[in-house]
């Protein structure tokens, strides 16, 4: 093999090992800020199918600030049934930042998932509501502190300060699943996986590291073959 064929095999082996290495160190989404929730105004102690409830919500960046950027979309509030129906109520922005607002009837008595539609951000799982009666509200993975606050809505009405998990994963599972059945507990949460295409794509670039390794092995193998071929004698 020439000189120049080997520089370029160990060449092409540099370039997968970075681009192994860059994968592997690359930031999940939920720390790319590719993320946002959505926390709810209090809702009346008891909520009741039929009449029709003007509910708050506040679209949070990154958990504790509006969102920077130009078209967010289309933000709504919705009710998902045990049986999977769901309701859905446009939200229009309010005058503070963040802050929007769904005029709400819940159709019959049950229990709903209620999830928030953020836009171009993921879906946002808030809790559960079960009718009659009130909402079951899912600890925030992010703490909004009175810092956030002073400095985002100094005047004014600013977002509920809700219990902190800060182990929830709010990519993993589906946001709009229904509520589990009546008495029964939800699952327990799994721990955050790296996502489907990370690992695909980490897989392919070793396998072509694996390639070219192979590759280099062996065109070595015939360069020795050919400057000392075995001798039969």
């Amino acid at each position: 093999m020439s000189i120049a064929m080997a520089m370029g095999v160990r060449r092409v082996v540099a370039v997968l090992v970075a681009a192994l290495v860059a994968l592997a160190l690359a930031p999940a989404p939920a720390r790319a800020g590719g993320w946002a929730l959505t926390a709810l105004d209090p809702l009346p102690e008891r909520v009741q199918a039929g009449p029709a409830y003007t509910v708050g919500m506040w679209l949070l960046q990154h958990g504790f600030h509006p969102y920077e950027g130009d078209d967010l979309g289309a933000v709504e509030l919705r009710l998902v049934a045990a049986g999977g129906a769901t309701s859905v109520f446009p939200a229009i922005p309010l005058t503070d930042p963040a802050h929007f607002a769904a005029t709400v009837v819940v159709p019959r008595d049950g229990t709903y998932a209620v999830v928030a539609r953020q836009g171009w951000f993921p879906d946002y799982r808030i809790g559960t509501l079960t009718v009659p009666g009130g909402l079951d509200v899912l600890p925030v993975p992010v703490q909004l502190t009175a810092e956030h606050i002073a400095k985002y809505w100094p005047d004014g009405a600013h977002p509920p300060v809700l219990p902190v998990d800060t182990g929830r994963d709010v990519f993993n599972g589906a946001a709009a699943a229904p509520p589990p059945p009546a008495g029964l507990s939800p699952p327990a949460q799994q721990p955050a996986s790296p996502s489907t295409s990370r690992i695909a794509a980490l897989a392919a670039v070793a396998a072509l590291l694996v390639a070219g390794t192979a590759l280099l092995r062996r065109r070595r193998l015939v360069t020795r073959r050919e400057r000392h071929p075995l001798k039969i004698t």
